[in-house]
């Protein structure tokens, strides 16, 4: 894995005009996890998705960088790894067969060494060739994990990664972000969630009466 870092500045998304977010900035560095904190509506899940590169911001910048070099802005999303409770898994495949298509999109081939690292990561070494839609919604937010770190992003970015996970899921997590820090990579966690924004280094708090 690269050692990177991503800089947001001034961030500022609307909606029906309407500030969601509203001029946020935040530098993260490779080896470390940084905690998004604030209430529900301060615009948390806004915010990371403009990060992860899936929403365009109305104003500001995001910039990624990898082993020093800078990542065009529209192959960011290809660089991170993204789980969140809204994003939506295809429960016709199995676990290993999604991380196998997940790499094939991505033009990669991925071994099924890493694929078993992966499955043994997050807890669920023993139903990788169960399909989706028999598993447990914990189960699925494993599965979104290991999603999220079989190609060794730079970055890794949590929304609410904890929200279906009961206390060795929430293990897992504590498992990836050490790893993806391990590893030189870095973790964005958002969370209201006081034992996930515990495995953070440094944080960022929003302030919903700020947005307005």
């Amino acid at each position: 894995m690269s050692r990177g870092n991503l800089r947001a500045d001034n961030l500022h998304k609307s909606y029906n005009g309407t500030a969601v977010v509203r001029d946020v900035s935040l530098h993260v560095e490779g080896g470390t996890a940084l905690g998004i904190r604030g209430a529900n509506g301060s615009g948390k899940s806004t915010l990371v998705r403009m990060l992860a590169g899936v929403l365009r911001p109305d104003a500001g910048t995001v910039s990624l960088q990898t082993s020093g070099t800078f990542v065009p802005r529209e192959t960011i999303a290809h660089h991170i790894g993204f789980v969140a409770p809204y994003l939506q898994l295809y429960d016709e495949f199995t676990p290993a067969e999604l991380l196998a298509m997940h790499a094939r999109l991505a033009g990669r081939r991925l071994p099924m060494q890493r694929s078993a690292e992966c499955f043994d990561a997050v807890g669920l070494r023993i139903r990788p060739h169960t399909l989706v839609r028999e598993l447990s919604s914990g189960q699925r937010q494993r599965v979104a994990l290991a999603l999220a770190i079989s190609l060794n992003p730079v970055a890794l970015i949590l929304d609410e990664p904890g929200v279906t996970l009961d206390a060795d899921g929430r293990a897992a997590i504590e498992r990836v972000v050490a790893m993806q820090c391990n590893n030189g990579g870095f973790v964005i966690l958002a969370s209201n969630d006081e034992r996930e924004l515990q495995l953070c280094h440094t944080y960022v708090t929003l302030d919903p009466s700020l947005a307005v």
